[in-house]
């Protein structure tokens, strides 16, 4: 059997709509956009929802709409995908890693320990879906930017993300997609004006006000997320039931225990000889990834700022021990053959 990493969850009636945004002719910043955003305040209780190129897109936003600059720290987890910590780097400021728990999210005690009067920001990322404590977070009376990239469907405590500044995914691999893409929760006109080079429309001509980035979506990618968000509730159903199916059926081995409402949008577990392991399963037919091994031991990161083994060892233990497993709707044939092909390779 072969069980592919990735399937979206994409209709043909989700196409028709972004081939009939195409044919309008207005393919940036349309009535689809328009549309989505309003949809998606909807679904998070929130005021102002701006899409954005990517979520990496989002991350340099909100830094900038925190006033983070050259010279300011930024508190961020290296258990995350580059970008979390690379937009630091575009503001000239310095990153400041503070090591995780043991499901792999910002361990606040840690971040307690970095906090300095250079402090600007922290950026915690609610990993696989799962939401960090916010108002743990919140009460450090630090503005605390939310990388939401996983957790579009997440709530604890009753916060869904995007109280804050918040940032969203749609790549590939998210729980609804456009192939490339983010939003943001920010003021509107502020966002919208950073998004486009900084320029506004003024008696019909353009002016630029500030430094911006082009950072827009286009109209027809979010048409194609339009029919996803309102298919929301019933997908991430199927996803729970795919979790709690893993769950059981892997009951013994070692995986990040769920807290409130989990988005399901990654399913890990940690093995030891994970690389051979992959082999096996790719050998099996079962396609894996892993989410993620840590920022600082990236080459880069090593290079430039002398990152070594041993400053955040839970985070590099996890790194070391992370498979990620299919997680879409798979039928119970599929999830099983998965499961049995797992336990062939390694015991719990």
């Amino acid at each position: 059997m072969k069980i592919e990493f990735l399937n979206p969850g994409i209709t043909d009636a989700d196409i028709r709509r972004a081939v009939s945004s195409i044919k309008t002719g207005w393919l940036v910043n349309g009535e689809y956009t328009k549309q989505f955003e309003k949809m998606m305040e909807i679904y998070l209780q929130t005021p102002n929802v701006v899409l954005t190129s990517s979520c990496t897109a989002s991350l340099h936003m909100a830094l900038v709409l925190a006033g983070v600059q050259e010279g300011d720290e930024v508190i961020t987890t290296p258990m995350s995908w580059v970008s979390t910590a690379n937009v630091i780097l575009y503001q000239k400021a310095k990153i400041v890693f503070a090591d995780v728990d043991r499901n792999g999210i910002l361990d606040i005690e840690r971040v307690k320990e970095k906090i300095t009067p250079r402090t600007k920001a922290i950026i915690v990322v609610h990993l696989y879906g799962q939401m960090a404590d916010m108002r743990a977070f919140n009460d450090l009376g630090i503005t605390v930017i939310e990388d939401a990239a996983h957790a579009l469907e997440a709530e604890r405590d009753g916060i869904k993300p995007g109280k804050g500044l918040a940032c969203f995914s749609f790549h590939t691999a998210k729980n609804i997609t456009c192939g490339q893409g983010g939003a943001i929760t920010a003021p509107r006109y502020l966002a919208e004006l950073y998004r486009r080079d900084g320029v506004v429309n003024v008696n019909g001509k353009r002016r630029m006000l500030t430094l911006g980035h082009k950072y827009d979506l286009t109209d027809f990618q979010a048409a194609l997320l339009i029919g996803q968000l309102e298919r929301i509730k019933e997908s991430h159903a199927q996803r729970v039931k795919v979790f709690e199916r893993y769950e059981a059926g892997l009951d013994g081995f070692d995986f990040p225990k769920r807290i409130g409402k989990h988005a399901c949008h990654m399913f890990t577990i940690r093995v030891d000889n994970r690389d051979k392991v992959r082999e096996r399963l790719e050998e099996a037919g079962v396609q894996t990834s892993i989410h993620y091994e840590p920022i600082h031991l990236e080459p880069f990161y090593r290079e430039m700022f002398g990152y070594k083994e041993g400053m955040f060892p839970v985070a590099e233990r996890l790194g070391q021990r992370i498979i990620t497993l299919p997680t879409y709707n798979l039928t119970k044939r599929q999830q099983d053959y998965v499961i049995k092909e797992v336990k062939k390779c390694v015991s719990p």
